[in-house]
């Protein structure tokens, strides 16, 4: 029951004190004049922020080798994104077992906007890992107390987190680095979980996305990330724009299912 309030509490506490090390020993300097590393710093944290929610997304799957370095890949990717690695894992999980289903799924984009899913699609996650909470431990003013707690830790350790990146960068790699890269990580994986998710003929279906030149350099920096109907056949694979067998068994996490699929 305390699985995520350990994680959030822990998170918070150690990203706190890194900004209290990082505040004796850094010296904040801002220089404002606009030059063509400030330019290839904003190319550079666009590029990053699609790697690093590549990365971040295979690691919750076990995709990034050995289990050490997977774990550390996934917790970097997710204190970069000021996210949580076990809480995206869950989630994401549910993503994969419950595909678009109104209720279940926790970002199902159908009949929403691009914007109206960005806005829903974090309330819906919370409102899904929170209900399957529940499932396990019972709905009582005991568990509700402590899905509060972890929200407001949670937020407390993603302030913390922001905080860490600011002071690590500099008010000029952050502004000119660090923000591009979270916009980047941000709206590109809202976009490619937006756009594989659409309606044809009446029905919500899975999509592979690789025609045209915004897909083929897409598809490069996220490693194949919008061949998406590959990737829900086969979770196991880095790359899923190298899935060329006509039957695959997929692995999410723990989770193993039967599925064919051709590419």
């Amino acid at each position: 029951p305390n699985y995520f309030l350990k994680a959030f509490s822990l998170s918070a506490v150690g990203f706190t004190i890194l900004n209290i090390l990082l505040l004796n020993f850094r010296t904040i300097e801002w220089h404002a004049e606009m030059g063509i590393l400030h330019l290839l710093l904003i190319l550079t944290g666009l590029v990053l922020g699609l790697v690093s929610a590549t990365a971040f997304h295979n690691a919750s799957h076990g995709n990034v080798g050995p289990k050490p370095v997977n774990t550390f890949v996934g917790e970097l990717t997710a204190n970069f994104s000021l996210e949580d690695f076990r809480c995206f894992k869950v989630g994401h999980m549910l993503h994969h077992m419950h595909v678009d289903d109104p209720e279940l799924d926790p970002h199902p984009p159908r009949g929403l906007t691009f914007l109206e899913f960005i806005q829903k699609s974090r309330k819906k996650t919370i409102g899904c890992i929170t209900k399957l909470y529940f499932k396990s431990h019972g709905e009582n003013s005991k568990t509700r107390k402590n899905v509060l707690a972890q929200l407001v830790v949670f937020h407390i350790g993603a302030a913390m987190k922001l905080m860490f990146w600011f002071l690590l960068f500099g008010p000029v790699g952050f502004v000119f680095f660090y923000i591009p890269a979270f916009l980047s990580y941000f709206f590109g994986f809202a976009h490619l979980n937006y756009i594989s998710h659409q309606d044809e003929d009446g029905e919500v279906k899975i999509h592979n996305h690789y025609e045209g030149a915004f897909y083929r350099v897409m598809n490069v920096l996220t490693s194949g990330g919008y061949y998406h109907k590959n990737h829900h056949a086969s979770p196991g694979l880095y790359n899923p724009g190298k899935l060329t067998t006509s039957a695959v068994r997929p692995r999410v996490g723990n989770l193993r299912q039967s599925t064919s699929v051709s590419s």
